[in-house]
C-alpha cells in the first residue's frame, strides 16, 4: 500500500507540477503571473499533500487578515513545510528558498514563474539583493515568508535565527507573523526521498511590529525564536551543529 501511495505522489508531482509550469510560464512572460500564481500554488500543494496521505491541522488562522500583507517567519524541518504553507496560507504569499530548488527542472521553473524568491546561501553579498527582491514583492501587496533559520533543522531543534526578516520588517514597517510547523520532519526527514503519510500541524501566532532600534536586534531575534519554538513545540538549540563541528575541526 505504501508503495502505491508513493507512486501516486510522484505521479502527481510530475503531472501537476508540469501543468502548473505550462500555465504559469506564458503568464510570467506577460507579467500576469502574480495573482494566479498564488492560487495555482495552493491547488498544487493541496493535491500533493492529498496524494502523499498528509492531513494538515491549522490553528490561529484568524490572526491573518486576508487584506493585509505580512512578513511570515517559521521553523524549517522538511521540504514538506513548503507544501503545508502554500496549501494553508493566503494565496497572496511567496517564500524564500535556496537557489538549488529553482534549478530542478519543471519544479524549480514553476517556483520561479510563480514569483517565489531564490536565495544563494553561498553568496553573503546577496543579502541586500534579497531585501530588495522581497521589498518589491511586498510592494505588490503580497506577503513574504522566511524560514528564519535559513536551513532545515538537522535534529529537530530550532537554532538561532538569521536577521533578514527582522531587518526587512524594520525597513518596511510591515508586521511579522510567527508560525510553527509540526510533523513534517516525520513525513519527510532530511535526506529522505519517500514521504510517509501522517499529520502535520500549522500554528499561526499573532502579528507584531518590530522596533526600529537596531541595538535590540539580537533581543528581537531571540524573542521571535522562542515564540516560533512555542508554536512548533521544538526545543531550542544553542548553536548549529554543523558550525560547531567546523569550528572544532
Amino acid at each position: 500500500m505504501r508503495y502505491l501511495r508513493n507512486l501516486l505522489f510522484f505521479l502527481c508531482l510530475l503531472v501537476f507540477t508540469s501543468i502548473a509550469c505550462l500555465v504559469l510560464a506564458p503568464l510570467w512572460v506577460l507579467g500576469l503571473a502574480w495573482t494566479p500564481g498564488g492560487y495555482i500554488g495552493k491547488w498544487w500543494a493541496n493535491i500533493l499533500l492529498f496524494s502523499a496521505g498528509v492531513k494538515v491541522r491549522t490553528f490561529g488562522m484568524e490572526n491573518i487578515h486576508p487584506d493585509k500583507k505580512y512578513i511570515f517567519i517559521s521553523n524549517h524541518q522538511s521540504h514538506f513545510d513548503i507544501l503545508v504553507l502554500l496549501a494553508k496560507l493566503p494565496p497572496s504569499y511567496r517564500f524564500l528558498a535556496k537557489r538549488e530548488l529553482f534549478q530542478i527542472p519543471i519544479f524549480g521553473w514553476a517556483l520561479y514563474f510563480a514569483g517565489h524568491i531564490p536565495v544563494d546561501r553561498a553568496k553573503k553579498g546577496d543579502f541586500h539583493k534579497i531585501l530588495d527582491q522581497t521589498g518589491k514583492v511586498l510592494k505588490r501587496g503580497i506577503s513574504v515568508h522566511f524560514f528564519a533559520e535559513a536551513t532545515r533543522s538537522p535534529d529537530g531543534k530550532i537554532y538561532p535565527f538569521k536577521p533578514g526578516a527582522i531587518l526587512l520588517a524594520q525597513e518596511t514597517h510591515i508586521p511579522i507573523i510567527p508560525a510553527g510547523i509540526l510533523g513534517t520532519r516525520d513525513i519527510l526527514p532530511k535526506d529522505a526521498w519517500l514521504p510517509r503519510p501522517t499529520q502535520a500541524v500549522l500554528s499561526v501566532g499573532k502579528p507584531f511590529m518590530v522596533s526600529d532600534d537596531s541595538s535590540r536586534l539580537l533581543e528581537i531575534l531571540e524573542s521571535s525564536r522562542k515564540t516560533v519554538a512555542a508554536l512548533s513545540g521544538q526545543e531550542l538549540g544553542e548553536s548549529h551543529p554543523k558550525k560547531t563541528l567546523q569550528k572544532s575541526a
